[in-house]
Parts: C-alpha cells; structure tokens; sequence
C-alpha cells in the first residue's frame, strides 16, 4: 500500500541522473571554506604552514573539523613534509609508512574515502562558481560532472 500524499520530489541532483551512494556522508565539492586552524604543535615552517592551509581546503576537511581531527591533521603534515626531505631512502620509507596510515585515517586517498564511507558530492556546475581561499592562491578541485 502506498503512503500517504504526493511523492516527494527529487533533489537537482537527482533530477540530472546524479546517483549518490546510500550510507555515505556527501563531503562539498568545493571543500571547506574559511582560514586553515591554529597550528596545535610546536614549531610551525614554510613548507608545513603551505600544506596546512592546502589541506584544509579539502572536502574532507569539512568532517576532519566535525571530528575535531586537528592534531591528526598537524601529525600528517609533519611527516609529510618530513618524508619529502628525508636525507637517505631508508628514512623516507620508514616515515612514508606513518604517512600512508595516517592518509588512511584521515581519508586522503579514494580507497581511505571509500572505507570511511565519504565521497565528493558531484558539482552543478550550472550554478556553482569555484571560489578561492582567504589568501586567494589556492582554488580547491572540483570534479567534473559525468558527460551524458
């Protein structure tokens, strides 16, 4: 038996043949907006001051600061930018270990998005525009929709 009153009616996404996966959190396809957090370590330099603002511009950032993830955050930037200048092979394999778990955990790579149930909400690009940062440098990525 059917329910009562009208069908609800399809989201725009919907309406344009757009399917979203059930039981996965729709992530913004512009990424987060506003300024990057307050750096929680230490000691702050170039390289990882850069990487911390690019990676808080992510889609996936809008959950790391549900999630209150800043550290976590913090920890991959380090080794990150440690691992890109490590001085011997053996040192970047050993940090590139940490790297790649912490990439795991923080949903850095399709099958680290896939395991935490996220995926990029397809763009309408009919009426979205690509905004930019506070600093005006970087644009995040935004995903093509499928060609019909």
């Amino acid at each position: 038996m059917a329910g009562k009153g009208p069908a609800p009616q399809k989201g725009s996404a919907e309406r344009r043949g757009v399917k979203r996966t059930p039981g996965f959190t729709q992530l913004p396809a512009l990424g987060r907006h506003g300024d990057a957090p307050a750096w929680p370590l230490d000691r702050f330099n170039d390289d990882e001051r850069r990487l911390w603002s690019k990676l808080w511009t992510l889609p996936q950032a809008v959950m790391w600061e549900r999630m209150r993830c800043e550290d976590t955050v913090a920890l991959y930037t380090r080794l990150f930018c440690e691992m890109s200048n490590a001085a011997s092979p053996s040192q970047m394999v050993k940090i590139g270990n940490e790297v790649r778990q912490l990439d795991a955990k923080l949903g850095l790579s399709p099958r680290a998005m896939l395991d935490l149930r996220w995926e990029v909400e397809v763009l309408d690009t009919e009426s979205s525009t690509v905004l930019s940062n506070s600093n005006g440098q970087h644009k995040p990525f935004v995903p093509r929709t499928p060609s019909s």
